[in-house]
């Protein structure tokens, strides 16, 4: 439950509903904490998917899942080369 809420968490904090050109805007948190909450999404998607094959209520929870990874993926994507560019 407590992994769920972080999940949820992540999610509003990696702002989910922006179009991913505008997520540059969005990514105000470090690379580590964006990787973290890619940890735990992909955990939790993995999850959803395999409560969607057993019944397709769950479909739009994969969605959701996989916009919000998507929008962290960006994040992460678009950080790591300032973090590597000021060591």
């Amino acid at each position: 439950m407590v992994k769920l809420r972080v999940a949820i968490a992540a999610a509003l904090m990696l702002s989910a509903f922006i179009p991913v050109s505008a997520v540059a805007l969005e990514c105000k948190h470090t690379p580590a904490q964006h990787t973290e909450a890619l940890r735990i999404l992909e955990a939790e998607a993995a999850k959803a998917r395999v409560l969607a094959d057993r019944n397709p209520l769950y479909e739009s929870d994969v969605a959701y899942y996989n916009s919000v990874l998507r929008a962290a993926r960006a994040c992460v994507k678009m950080l790591a080369p300032v973090v590597s560019a000021s060591r």
